[in-house]
């Protein structure tokens, strides 16, 4: 049997040194909702398409979907001790890596002001706006850099990003995925035919910046070895890979 989490606090101790900017979302109560067993011994928590789960590992708690299930979720184990409950409850999941880098980086602010004017001929970059919000939510490749803020209000208020223009046209973005109080979560996505141009790079360096001039930490968690690879380029220091679950679901 699970239970809602009314107060995100009452699973800090199961979350406590997990060093996730979702979870940083979820704790503060800005983003992100859980379900716990009736002991708060172990949990799941959800922040847009990522799944936590702490504690003692049960099947009931890995097993609970909301309402409406999303199309694609990533399982992230706190411990190995729910890998063999992952793959019992979801069979169809897809075992795969994604890489953790280290929350103490010195960034090299130089560096990152060069690469935010590293844009090729042809293309601006720009702040996200109001009508920047709308094309990205309007566009299945751009979706995820507003996905987590419902209105343009609520990104403005507490999210922040930047974007290659090519003429009025978007088409790469940096943006914050999730947020809490000292940081933001790090979302970049690529038109395809726009790739390996160096945008991803420029807007990244840009969000960094405009990050870290308020006081914010710009978190990075990378899907793969490129996203990882344009980590470390722009300062990060790695914290090594960790295994994950994918489950799409058509």
């Amino acid at each position: 049997m699970t239970i809602p989490v009314i107060d995100p606090a009452a699973l800090a101790p199961l979350l406590h040194g997990w060093e996730e900017g979702m979870l940083y979302a979820y704790l503060s109560g800005r983003m992100g909702y859980a379900v716990a067993d009736k002991e708060y011994r172990s949990a799941q928590v959800r922040v847009g398409d990522f799944c936590f789960l702490a504690g003692e590992p049960d099947a009931a708690v890995a097993a609970w979907q909301p309402g409406r299930m999303r199309p694609y979720t990533i399982f992230i184990p706190r411990t190995r001790d729910w890998d063999s409950l992952i793959e019992q409850v979801y069979p169809q999941a897809r075992r795969s890596v994604r890489y953790a880098f280290r929350k103490d980086n010195a960034f090299d602010a130089a560096a990152l002001h060069g690469f935010a004017a590293m844009l090729p001929e042809g293309y601006l970059l720009k702040r996200m706006g109001k009508a920047l919000y709308r094309q990205a939510e309007q566009a299945g490749w751009s979706r995820d850099l507003v996905s987590q803020y419902p209105t343009w209000e609520s990104y403005a208020a507490r999210g922040a990003g930047y974007a290659a223009l090519q003429g009025n046209a978007l088409v790469c973005g940096a943006s914050s995925y999730a947020d809490w109080p000292g940081g933001v979560e790090i979302e970049i996505d690529t038109h395809p035919a726009h790739r390996r141009r160096g945008l991803a790079r420029a807007c990244a360096a840009a969000l960094m910046l405009d990050c870290l001039s308020r006081g914010l930490y710009p978190s990075w968690d990378a899907a793969n070895p490129v996203s990882a690879h344009l980590a470390q380029t722009l300062g990060y220091i790695a914290a090594g890979a960790y295994p994950v679950y994918e489950l799409s679901v058509q």
